[in-house]
């Protein structure tokens, strides 16, 4: 039976063999040959189609209206000198080509005169990261250059990071684009801004950002700080569950753990950001930062307010633990690894398990400084220089004092062994 098949279609043995024997360089050129033209056609391809393909990819949850992908072609120009209108700002370099692409601003901006710095800076940086790294091309375009505001990029990347098998992007950015895009409540407005400054105290007090762009695309701390403010306006609007779930997902992604009713103001930086709690009724002021591993707790069991409440411009160490309902007072500094258990006064310096306070501030914002080291000595706050130079040489006397005393002291005994010793020989020959 197996000879008959064997026989029965030698044509396409034949065939088969030929195939095997043929060189194989022919299919490589070709594929060369067609990713070549592929490469070529995409480079032909200006920004206006290059924005239709994207919009038609993704109807909905790019844009922060229903009917911006109507209006799309008709806020975009492909000549740079176009006449300018108020509604419209020019942005830098697409990665798409050599035409500078005029876009319209769906929100309100952070500054006056409607130019966002802040989002311009980031957009910038995106497309000249683009150009430098062209691996990152399509990545940097889906996750800042193909969007109108700060907010839609934002809520684009925090859906990314946060999204799994039944929370998917597109619902998870839906859901932020409600809080983000929020134009008619006071909270909205003011959520934008401490975006905004989010951003900058992150690229102005952390040396490793390199850049806006960098903070939004690749800093934890950044992200579980944002997708915090979402969930803390979804539970002031009433959405518990909701914010407790994302609650639970920036956790789990991020390791940081912040309670969605917890309180943070303005221009907050969360340094590396793994291991820190923040809890329920924690309560943080404008400009603090914050190092990893801060744990900002309760005492125990026990209910209602029951957690710290943080002033502005203070500066916390990395590991340090606060507990309980104290207040830190403003510019003050924790320092690494300590553990606070009652409140710390304005502009002083506390360290150690428990803490105690070791210092006073030298900076008047050390959370810009971020400078740890403890200067016993440092004039405090406000004091002018006669104030400061009299407390220094009070301490200097008082240190020559102290030198001195321990000088006498060591005489004495070192007189007392050596008359001990004498004492020893003298019995010692009584005794032979």
């Amino acid at each position: 039976m197996g000879a008959a098949i064997h026989h029965a279609r030698p044509d396409a043995r034949l065939a088969l063999d030929a195939r095997a024997r043929a060189p194989r360089t022919t299919t490589t050129d070709a594929s060369r040959r067609a990713r070549g033209e592929a490469t070529r056609a995409r480079a032909a391809t200006n920004s206006d189609d290059m924005d239709a393909i994207w919009a038609q990819a993704h109807p909905k949850y790019l844009q922060s209206d229903e009917d911006a992908c109507g209006d799309a072609a008709s806020t975009r120009r492909d000549d740079a000198g176009g006449a300018s209108s108020s509604s419209s700002m020019m942005m830098p370099v697409d990665v798409a080509g050599d035409v500078s692409r005029r876009r319209r601003t769906t929100t309100g901006v952070a500054t006056e005169g409607g130019d966002d710095c802040v989002w311009d800076a980031i957009r910038r940086e995106a497309s000249v990261d683009a150009a430098d790294e062209p691996m990152l091309s399509s990545y940097l375009y889906a996750s800042i250059l193909s969007h109108e505001t700060l907010e839609q990029s934002l809520s684009f990347v925090l859906a990314n990071k946060l999204a799994d098998s039944t929370l998917l992007p597109t619902q998870l950015m839906e859901i932020f684009n409600t809080v983000l895009l929020d134009d008619e409540t006071e909270a909205g407005r003011c959520l934008r801004e401490a975006v905004r400054a989010d951003v900058s105290a992150f690229k102005e007090r952390d040396p490793a950002c390199v850049g806006y762009a960098h903070a939004l695309l690749n800093f934890k701390g950044f992200h579980a700080l944002e997708a915090h403010r979402i969930q803390h306006a979804l539970w002031n609007r009433g959405q518990k569950l909701m914010a407790l779930a994302l609650q639970s997902r920036i956790s789990a992604v991020f390791s940081l753990d912040i309670h969605p009713a917890a309180r943070l103001g303005k221009g907050i930086l969360i340094d590396h950001g793994t291991g820190v709690v923040i809890g329920e009724t924690c309560v943080i002021g404008d400009s603090v930062s914050i190092l990893q591993g801060v744990t900002l707790g309760g005492t125990g069991k026990a209910t209602g307010d029951r957690h710290p409440k943080v002033e502005s411009h203070v500066l916390i160490g990395a590991h340090s633990t606060v507990l309980g309902n104290i207040k830190i007072e403003r510019g003050s500094m924790i320092s690494a690894g300590s553990l606070v258990l009652k409140p710390v006064k304005a502009r002083t310096i506390v360290a150690g398990s428990p803490a105690k306070v070791v210092g006073q501030v030298c900076a008047s914002e050390p959370e810009l400084v971020m400078d740890h080291h403890i200067a016993a000595s440092a004039p405090a706050f406000g004091d002018d220089a006669e104030t400061t130079s009299r407390r220094r040489a009070s301490q200097e006397e008082g240190e020559r004092k102290n030198k001195s005393d321990g000088h006498d002291v060591d005489i004495e005994r070192v007189r007392s062994q050596v008359l001990s010793a004498d004492e020893k020989r003298r019995r010692r020959r009584d005794r032979g």
